[in-house]
Formats: C-alpha cells, structure tokens, sequence
C-alpha cells in the first residue's frame, strides 16, 4: 500500500470511527418471561422472574432497600447462557441491573434461583424504592471465549449491558 495524504487521512477517518471495531447492537425487548436469543439464534431457552420484592437487604439492612428476585429457565440448554435482569421504575427507566445464568451443560445446579438487585445507597440516591417490574432483557451476554473475533468463532457481540438511567 502506497501511503498517501488521502489514505492516511482515510485510515484516521476509520480508526477514529470505529472502522474493523464491532459495535453491540441494541439490546432486545424486556419482560418478565422472554426467550433467550444470541443474535439472529433464537433458543429453546425461557427465562423468567418468577417473583420480586423491594425490602431491606439481610446482610446490610442499614444501607437501604434492594431488590429482591425469584428467577427460573425453563427449555433445553444448549450452551451456558447469561442474560441481564434490571429493576425498573414505572416509565421503564433502569434502576440498576445484574446478571442471572445457567452454567455450561452437564454441571449440576438447578435451572431456578434467587438473586438481589442493590442494595440501595443510605441515601437511596439509586431509587429502589422506586422499583414497579424486574424486567429479562433477552439476549445472551456470554459471547463465548472469541467474541467479536470472526477468525476464531462466529463473530458474535453481544449488546452493551445496561446501566441505570437506560429506556427499556
């Protein structure tokens, strides 16, 4: 390649917008029950929250409330799979969010479980208080151990995670 001004300007145009860099695509449509997708895959894989509750955290109850969430996977599991689970307020507004999954095939935990979101700061400057649905987000956040890497697996990305703050 014969470096000019123009493919060098070129070249810092593509390194600048994230030219060989793949992007996350949006994350999929929250609820209660979703099934589990990774990409344009969809899985025999539900997940779902069964029951949750906003109360003082057992271990720290002088830091404030947390979320508290029953969750279960119901399906054949083909791979191990990790998807985000948020508290919401009423306009769908992340609170805060965490991670629930089923470990690789063949190991021997159970396809149900129970999780905390929070708990709160003292000052409840969080708002999980303010919690009306925890809400699956669908996708499937583990990548597996080459993501994005065409070359070495499938090239998959998964959505960026959540944070407080983001419209579901």
């Amino acid at each position: 390649m014969i470096w000019t001004p123009l493919t060098a300007a070129g070249f810092a145009l593509c390194l600048v917008s994230g030219c060989g860099t793949p992007q996350p695509p949006p994350p999929g449509h929250a609820a209660s029950k979703v099934t589990v997708v990774r990409g344009d895959v969809t899985y025999p894989v539900t997940a779902e929250i069964v029951h949750w509750e906003v109360k003082k955290h057992p271990q720290t109850p002088q830091r404030g409330v947390a979320v508290y969430f029953d969750y279960r996977f119901t399906g054949a599991q083909p791979t191990r799979i990790e998807v985000q689970v948020c508290a919401v307020d009423e306009h769908r507004v992340v609170l805060l969010c965490g991670n629930i999954g089923l470990p690789t095939p063949g190991t021997i935990e159970p396809p149900f479980g129970d999780d905390w979101l929070g708990p709160d700061e003292a000052d409840g400057r969080m708002g999980l208080q303010r919690t009306s649905e925890v809400l699956v987000v669908p996708d499937q956040m583990y990548a597996g151990p080459h993501a994005g890497d065409p070359k070495d697996g499938d090239g998959y990305v998964p959505p960026k995670l959540l944070g407080p703050g983001d419209q579901l």
